[in-house]
C-alpha cells in the first residue's frame, strides 16, 4: 500500500469525522517504557493515533492489514500495596 503524505492527512481527517472508533487509549512509549494517553481513530483498515483530540495532524500511523485483535482484561489492583500505574500494566 503507498500512502503520499497528503493522502494521509486526508484520510486521518476522516477518520476523526466518520471513524468507525474514536476516542483514548493508552500507547507504551518506545524510549522510555511509559504509558501515555493519545487519542486515536480507526478508518478501514487504517488506525491513526493525535496527541489529542485538538491535534490536526496525525503523529502516527498503524496499516492493520492482516491484524487480529482481541480484548483482555483490564489488569486487577492491588489491595495488599499500591504499585504504580506503569508496574500494573
Amino acid at each position: 500500500v503507498r500512502y503520499n503524505e497528503g493522502h494521509a492527512l486526508y484520510l486521518s481527517m476522516v477518520a476523526r469525522k466518520e471513524g468507525i472508533k474514536r476516542g483514548y487509549l493508552s500507547k507504551k512509549a518506545a524510549e522510555n517504557n511509559r504509558w501515555n494517553e493519545k487519542y486515536f481513530a480507526l478508518y478501514q483498515n487504517v488506525l491513526f493515533y493525535f496527541e489529542n483530540e485538538q491535534s490536526t495532524r496525525p503523529s502516527g500511523i498503524y496499516l492493520l492489514e492482516g491484524c487480529t485483535c482481541e480484548r483482555i482484561p483490564a489488569p486487577k489492583v492491588s489491595t495488599v500495596g499500591k504499585e504504580s500505574s506503569d508496574k500494573q500494566q
